[in-house]
């Protein structure tokens, strides 16, 4: 059984920083790698008025190239997490092996962005070796193509999207989410809890308290930040904070593949200030042999 103090130290918000004799104790008892490390990581990320000037989700390409990118991202005071679309190849994505992974993570080197990937679909992962993904500083997914019952992806995000049962649709969309947090190497679930635009008016009353609960849990098990998205001002505020409540970890991204969409965090930091966030609550890429891809 551990002791050195330990049993005789108060309980706490696992968000409150830890005390130099906490600490002491801890690493003392030998279990210091059981601690949330992040208030001791060194982050390469600026602050500006108070929250975190990123934005993990910018995307290159449709007229969009790197240096463009780099030049939004100094014209609105942000650094960028620039992203290409990654997959199983014959679906169109950018990058479909290690030798297009390398030519992009090639691409970025000593530039002042994050390198990343949006990984698509569920089976991207065998397209990729461990050592080719650890260059990335991180992973995303999102939960939008969610399949149908014969399997078949849905593009929920589509204006025309209709939905038959929303009930049987919720359960199913839910799973998605917690499938994809479990079972992938991810660093940043992107665009979570989006609804089509034909039950968007519903969100409060379809996501529920054992709907949210669900989300959230997976994130925090497995160590998976949620994206606070501009573009669909997703999640709601009420669902932040039930993460925040939990000790989930927040990323912001615009979502915009446009020049002038793209940096655009406004939403983010919004809810950012209304949750009374912190950078210890804030995404930071892991160093190496700590990423997701690395850890699982």
């Amino acid at each position: 059984m551990l002791n050195h103090g330990l049993s005789r130290m108060p309980l706490r918000d696992r968000r409150e920083p830890l005390s130099r004799r906490e600490m002491l104790l801890l690493s003392a008892a030998g279990v210091l790698s059981l601690v949330d490390r992040s208030a001791s990581m060194e982050c390469d990320i600026p602050m500006r008025d108070g929250a975190p000037a990123v934005d993990y989700h910018a995307h290159i390409g449709e007229g969009i190239s790197v240096d463009d990118a780099i030049a939004i991202a100094k014209r609105r005071g942000l650094k960028f997490g620039l992203l290409q679309h990654a997959g199983v190849k014959g679906h169109g994505y950018a990058v479909t092996n290690d030798d297009e992974l390398n030519t992009w993570v090639q691409s970025l080197e000593g530039k002042p962005v994050f390198k990343a990937i949006e990984a698509e679909g569920t089976d991207w992962r065998p397209s990729f070796t461990r050592a080719a993904l650890a260059k990335l500083d991180y992973v995303q997914g999102d939960p939008l193509g969610v399949p149908d019952k014969s399997g078949v992806p849905m593009r929920i995000w589509e204006p025309q999207f209709r939905v038959d049962d929303p009930q049987a649709f919720m359960d199913r969309y839910v799973d998605y989410h917690v499938q994809r947090i479990s079972a992938e190497p991810l660093d940043i679930l992107v665009v979570p809890t989006l609804l089509p635009i034909v039950l968007s008016a519903d969100y409060e009353r379809l996501w529920t308290e054992e709907r949210r609960r669900a989300v959230i849990d997976a994130a925090v098990t497995h160590g998976v930040a949620l994206e606070i998205d501009c573009r669909f001002r997703v999640p709601s505020l009420s669902f932040l904070q039930a993460a925040r409540a939990a000790g989930v970890k927040f990323a912001f991204g615009s979502n915009y593949q446009t020049s002038a969409g793209l940096g655009d965090i406004s939403y983010c930091i919004d809810m950012y200030k209304r949750l009374g966030l912190t950078p210890r609550q804030f995404f930071c890429p892991a160093p190496s042999g700590q990423k997701a891809v690395e850890r699982r």
